[in-house]
C-alpha cells in the first residue's frame, strides 16, 4: 500500500475532504508525557482550593438550594425550572432573558446524595478534574486542527503552547477556584467535546460521530448558553482547517442547529421565552440603567478593552466589576474611543485574513464569537462584565499568543527567534502560574475574597457592601476588646458602599446594621440617629432601622431628642429628599404612639397629609399641633 493510500480514509466510508483526515492514530501513546504534564499542572494550580469552602452564588446552586439539597431527588425539580427557582422558591424576573442551566445543578444533587451532605473540597477537586480533563480535550483538539503546522520544538508547537497558556491564565481562577464555576468548564468542555466529534464527523461522514456531536453540544447548552456560539466555531473550524468552502461548512452542522432548537424549546417551556424589551430596574442586576445609549455602548466597548488588558497583564484581578468599578463613559473619553478603535482594528484583521485562511483571523473570530453572548452587545447579562465570562474566549487570545511565538517570531529568523520565542513562552508561563497560585487563596472564605476585591480601592458598591458584611460577621464574633475596631472598618465599607450607589438597599442596610452595634457599644444616641437619618434620606424602607428603634425606644436616655428628631427626620430626609411620604408616615405614627401631644410631630404628621391631598387628615393634625404644648 503507497503511503497516499494510507493517508486515506478506510475503506467504504466515503472522504469528504481533500486533505489528511483531522484524526490520526496513535496521538497519545505518542504524547502520554505531554498529556501528564497537562494533568499534573490543573492540580499544581488549584489544589489549594479543595481546603475552601463556599462563597459568593454558592449558596443559590449549592447551600441554600432547595432543589440541589434533595440529592437525587431534585434533579427532576432542576431540570423543569428555572436555575434560580430553587434558591427563590419561585421563578424571578431578575435578569434579561432568564436563566436555564440545569445541568451543573444536577452535579451539585449527585455530590450531595453521594457524598451525604455538604462536602466543598470535594466539589472542589471535582471542579480541578474537569479543568485536567478540557486540558487534554483541547490539546487533542488543537492537534486535529494544527496537523499540517510544522514543528520545530515540541514546547513551541501551537497545540501544548496554547494549551498551557489556557490552563496556566489567572484569568480562569474565577471558574475554577469558585465551585458556581463550574458550569463555564463544562459549557467549556463540552463545547471542545462537540467540536471534536464533529471533525471525526467531517473525516468519515460516520453517523455515530454526530450523534455524538449533538449529545455533547446539548449538555453544553444544558451547562451554560454561551455553549451556542459554537454554532459560529464548528463551521469557522472546518472552513479553516480544511478545503471545505465557507458555505460547505455552513450547511455540514444543519444536525447542531436541530439541537439547538430542541434546546430552545425546552428552555422557553421551562424558563419562559425571553423578553429583551423587559426594563430591569435594579442597578445591580442592571448596570445600565438610567444610561443613555450612548453611554452603554461606550461603556461595554471599555470593559471588552479590559479583558484584553486583564488578558495580558492579569492584574489586578477581582470577583466584582459591579456599579461603578467600571466608570460610565462617554465616546468623548479617549479610553472608550481608543477601546473602540481596538476593536475596529481586531475585526479588521479578522476580515483580512479570513479568505487565506491564516491562523491569527481564526483566532481573532473565535475570540469574537465566543465572547459575543457575554460582552453586553447581545443581550444585557446583568452586570459589566466578569472574568468568568471571557473564559471561553480566552482561547483565541491564547492560540494567537502561541501562533506568534510558534510561528510568527521563528519566521524572521529561525535561531534567534525560536529563542526569544522559548524565553518569553516561559516568562509568561510562569508569570501566568505564579498569579495563579498566589490568587486562588483569595477564593478560601468570603472575608478573604471580597478583601482581596477592595485593597485596589475599588469602587463597586457591592464590593464594599459585601467587605462591610464580612466584617459585620467577623465581629460579631471577636472579643470585645476587638469588636470596636472591626465594626468601625466596616462602617466605612459600608458608608462607600452607599456613597457610590445610596440606592441600593444591601449597602444600606450594612450601614444601619454597622451603626446599631457601634451604638451598643459606646451608647451614643446621637450619632446612630444621624447614621440613620443619612440612610432615610435615600432608604426608609430598611426594615432594620424600625427594629432597632423599636429596641432604642426602650432604653433612650433623652426622649424628647428622640421625638424631635422622628419629627424633623421625616420631613427633611423622608419627605423631602427621599421623596416617600408614607414612609414619613410610618416613622411619625411610631414617634405618635410614644407621645401623642408632640408638638413637632403633630405638625410634621400634618405637612405629610397636606403633601398626600389628605386635607381633611391635614387640618386634623394641625390643629392639634397648635393645641399641643
Amino acid at each position: 500500500m503507497t503511503k497516499k493510500k494510507q493517508n486515506k480514509p478506510v475503506v467504504g466510508a466515503k472522504s469528504i475532504t481533500k486533505m489528511e483526515p483531522f484524526h490520526t492514530a496513535g496521538f497519545w501513546s505518542e504524547n502520554w508525557w505531554k498529556a501528564l504534564i497537562l494533568i499534573i499542572l490543573p492540580f499544581i494550580l488549584y489544589y489549594q482550593s479543595t481546603q475552601f469552602g463556599y462563597v459568593l452564588d454558592d449558596q443559590i446552586v449549592i447551600t441554600d438550594n432547595q432543589f440541589t439539597k434533595k440529592g437525587f431527588a431534585g434533579i427532576s425539580e432542576i431540570l423543569t425550572t428555572e436555575s434560580m427557582t430553587g434558591y427563590f422558591g419561585e421563578q424571578k424576573e431578575l435578569v434579561q432573558g432568564n436563566r436555564y442551566r440545569p445541568l451543573s445543578l444536577v452535579t451539585f444533587a449527585i455530590e450531595y446524595e453521594v457524598f451525604n451532605g455538604l462536602h466543598p473540597g470535594k466539589s472542589h477537586f471535582i471542579n480541578i478534574l474537569l479543568y485536567a480533563l478540557t486540558a487534554l480535550l483541547l490539546f487533542r483538539l488543537l492537534a486535529m486542527m494544527f496537523r499540517k503546522k510544522p514543528q520545530n520544538f515540541w514546547w513551541l508547537s501551537i497545540p501544548f503552547l496554547t494549551t498551557i497558556f489556557f490552563i496556566s491564565h489567572p484569568i480562569h481562577s474565577e471558574a475554577v477556584a469558585n465551585i458556581k464555576g463550574r458550569d463555564e468548564i463544562m459549557a467549556m468542555l463540552f463545547s471542545l467535546a462537540s467540536l471534536y466529534s464533529f471533525l471525526r464527523y467531517v473525516d468519515y461522514k460516520k453517523t455515530l460521530w454526530v450523534v455524538l456531536s449533538c449529545v455533547f453540544f446539548f449538555l453544553g447548552l444544558l451547562s451554560k448558553e454561551n455553549t451556542i456560539t459554537f454554532l459560529a466555531v464548528v463551521p469557522l473550524t472546518i472552513y479553516f482547517f480544511s478545503d471545505r468552502s465557507l458555505w460547505k461548512s455552513i450547511k455540514s452542522i444543519w444536525p447542531l442547529l436541530i439541537t439547538t432548537i430542541i434546546y430552545l424549546i425546552i428552555r422557553f417551556q421551562t424558563a419562559g421565552v425571553p423578553d429583551f424589551n423587559q426594563q430591569i430596574t435594579d442597578l445591580m442586576n442592571n448596570p445600565f440603567y438610567g444610561m443613555s445609549g450612548g453611554e452603554k455602548l461606550a461603556t461595554i466597548f471599555f470593559t471588552l478593552y479590559k479583558y484584553i488588558q486583564l488578558y495580558i497583564f492579569p492584574h489586578p484581578l477581582s470577583h466584582d466589576y459591579y456599579p461603578y468599578e467600571i466608570p460610565v463613559l462617554t465616546f468623548a473619553d479617549w479610553r472608550a474611543l481608543a477601546s473602540l478603535i481596538l476593536y475596529g482594528v481586531i475585526v479588521y484583521f479578522g476580515i483580512k485574513g479570513f479568505r487565506k485562511k491564516k491562523v491569527y483571523s481564526y483566532a481573532i473570530l473565535y475570540y469574537i464569537a465566543t465572547l459575543s453572548i457575554v460582552s453586553n452587545l447581545v443581550i444585557n447579562v446583568g452586570t459589566f462584565m466578569n472574568e468568568r465570562f471571557i473564559y471561553m474566549a480566552s482561547l483565541g487570545l491564547a492560540i494567537l499568543v502561541a501562533w506568534l511565538l510558534s510561528e510568527k517570531l521563528p519566521s524572521w529568523n529561525k535561531r534567534t527567534g525560536s529563542i526569544i520565542s522559548t524565553i518569553i513562552a516561559f516568562v509568561l508561563i510562569a508569570g501566568y502560574s505564579l498569579k495563579t497560585i498566589e490568587r486562588v487563596p483569595d477564593w478560601e472564605s468570603a472575608f478573604s475574597l471580597n478583601q482581596s476585591a477592595v485593597i485596589h480601592g475599588s469602587n463597586s458598591a457591592r464590593a464594599n457592601s459585601f467587605m462591610a458584611t464580612a466584617l459585620y460577621n467577623k465581629g460579631l464574633e471577636a472579643s470585645a476588646g476587638e469588636k470596636r475596631a472591626i465594626f468601625e472598618e466596616a462602617y466605612q465599607y459600608a458608608e462607600k458602599s452607599v456613597d457610590i450607589f445610596p440606592d441600593y438597599y444591601n449597602g444600606s442596610l450594612m450601614k444601619v446594621g454597622v451603626a446599631a452595634e457601634l451604638h451598643k457599644l459606646d451608647r451614643d444616641e446621637k450619632v446612630l440617629l444621624q447614621r440613620f437619618a443619612e440612610v432615610m434620606a435615600h432608604r426608609p424602607d430598611v426594615s432594620y432601622i424600625s427594629d432597632y428603634l423599636a429596641y432604642l425606644e426602650e432604653r433612650t436616655n433623652d426622649m424628647n431628642y428622640l421625638m424631635d428628631w422622628y419629627a424633623k427626620t421625616s420631613i427633611e430626609n423622608v419627605l423631602k429628599k427621599a421623596n416617600k411620604p408614607q414612609w414619613a408616615l410610618h416613622y411619625l405614627n411610631r414617634a405618635y404612639r410614644l407621645n401623642k401631644d408632640h408638638k413637632g410631630v403633630l405638625k410634621a404628621t400634618a405637612d405629610v397629609y397636606a403633601r398626600l391631598g389628605d386635607e381633611k387628615r391635614a387640618s386634623t393634625f394641625y390643629k392639634l399641633s397648635e393645641e399641643a404644648n
